[in-house]
């Protein structure tokens, strides 16, 4: 009886010790990407590279999913061009957060005409592991200078 519970507890120490494979920094940046090509490309899909209850507080307003899309969906953009640098990432087992600065430039169309709008954000993202893949959950981000201009 002695030499069942002490192998029954080795087991239960050994597999509670076990160490689960921290997401990579390549898995948070592949996502990253990927959820600024859906945003550009195919905002109506914004939902799949998101959890159900993604919040992101742009520009010190809240919106939920369904909010960002149709504030996104808004604009009348004809071309982007974005730029990260300061990437920092800390992960675990199941999820992961990132920090960055973000420059855009996009130009869009508006019924006074053309304008170049330039932004230069702040920016944190927190992620979750949803099966095999990395979901954002939550997105911070806040314009510290931005540009107008009419064209």
């Amino acid at each position: 009886m002695k030499k069942q519970l002490f192998t029954l507890l080795f087991i239960t120490i050994f597999f509670s010790c076990q160490n689960h494979q921290k997401i990579s920094d390549i898995a948070v940046k592949d996502a990253f990407y990927n959820l600024f090509d859906v945003l550009d490309n195919d905002p109506k899909n914004f939902g799949e590279v998101v959890t159900d209850d993604f919040l992101i507080f742009e520009n010190s307003k809240r919106y939920n999913l369904d909010e960002f899309i149709e504030f996104v969906m808004g604009f009348d953009i004809i071309e982007s061009e974005r730029k990260f640098k300061n990437l920092s990432i800390d992960t675990d087992s199941n999820s992961a957060h990132i920090t960055l600065d973000h420059h855009g430039e996009f130009l869009i169309n508006t019924p006074n005409g053309k304008q170049r709008l330039i932004f230069d954000w702040l920016e944190s993202a927190y992620l979750i592991k949803d099966g095999k893949s990395l979901k954002f959950k939550f997105y911070f981000s806040e314009a510290i200078k931005d540009t107008i201009i009419s064209l």
